[in-house]
């Protein structure tokens, strides 16, 4: 790992503190995952427990481009997380759920049919089994996405 990538796993990881169990505690391993696969890079912006629609996404991203992906963390059962991560999909570029069991057969196709992705977290291993299909939500929504986000994110 690059030093440049090292301080960046650092800034996003070590800012998480005890997370204890739950599904906090897949966000470690899935943040160094998302950053070693280029999905977080120096000027994205990541937020945790970002307020949209009455409810909170946990893990919130805006690139440099403007680029929105939301993920909602699950170690339980699969379809009340499908179900908050479709609703994300309207205002989000992408959507994707994160969890820490395999998903049955069924749970998979039920993702890939409403167009999210879909990771396992089983620390320290992440695997990518869905990849997000590319929204284009409207420009409004998308200015109000990215405001919450550069809200609930750190300043670098």
């Amino acid at each position: 790992m690059s030093p440049a990538t090292e301080l960046l796993v650092r800034r996003h990881v070590d800012g998480l503190g005890d997370m204890g169990g739950g599904e906090a505690a897949l966000l470690p391993d899935l943040v160094a995952w998302l950053i070693a696969t280029g999905r977080i890079r120096d000027c994205t912006q990541v937020a945790y427990e970002v307020p949209w629609l009455g409810r909170r996404v946990d893990l919130a991203l805006s690139t440099a481009r403007g680029v929105t992906s939301a993920f909602e963390l699950k170690v339980g059962r699969l379809q009340r997380v499908l179900e908050q991560a479709a609703y994300n999909g309207s205002s989000f570029h992408r959507s994707w759920v994160v969890t820490g069991n395999r998903p049955h057969p069924e749970g998979l196709e039920w993702a890939r049919q409403l167009g999210l992705g879909l990771i396992v977290v089983r620390p320290p291993a992440v695997k990518l089994l869905l990849t997000a299909v590319d929204r284009r939500p409207d420009l409004t929504v998308t200015r109000r996405v990215r405001a919450a986000i550069t809200s609930r994110a750190p300043a670098r």
